[in-house]
């Protein structure tokens, strides 16, 4: 069985994770160190920074937002995708590989190729099944025809054997 998602991938996720938010809390700190400074200069008189302390807090919290979002966010979704393959409940059945989906599927900010198999017919008669590659992995050289295990949890490929 040859396993798309190994543990020390999922530890090197968790720490490359925690870099990141600890970047961001700095930032955060420094950001908040700024504010502060400029809420002591404030003498309620004639010094009063408060467009500095305004634009501060604007600008320092839309980065921080901004930045979570294009670093943090996007590998915390992937991680959680890993440990559902990992440590999730998990299915296997036995297809036959049909072809590759014409569109790619962007599901939870994570993007999928669609991969169509023929498998046993279902309830309404349909063989046609599909599965979710992750695009972050090199897709194997399936051949149409070609029998497969595959493993998964919900739509989502987590390895594959061939027959």
């Amino acid at each position: 069985m040859q396993l798309l998602y190994h543990e020390d991938h999922f530890n090197a996720l968790k720490k490359q994770i925690s870099k990141r938010q600890f970047f961001l809390l700095l930032l955060a700190f420094v950001v908040l160190a700024a504010v502060s400074v400029t809420l002591i200069l404030d003498d309620h008189k004639e010094n009063r920074p408060v467009l500095l302390t305004t634009l501060l807090l604007i600008f320092g919290g839309g980065m921080l937002i901004f930045l979570w979002d294009m670093t943090v966010k996007p590998l915390r979704s992937y991680a959680k995708h890993v440990n559902s393959a990992l440590h999730g409940r998990s299915h296997e059945c036995t297809v036959v590989f049909d072809r590759v989906g014409s569109e790619d599927s962007v599901i939870g900010g994570l993007t999928f190729r669609d991969l169509i198999f023929l498998g046993e017919a279902d309830k309404h008669g349909e063989r046609e099944r599909m599965f979710y590659w992750d695009m972050e992995i090199p897709l194997p050289d399936f051949r149409k025809g070609q029998e497969l295990r595959l493993t998964y949890y919900d739509r989502f490929l987590t390895g594959y054997e061939v027959l």
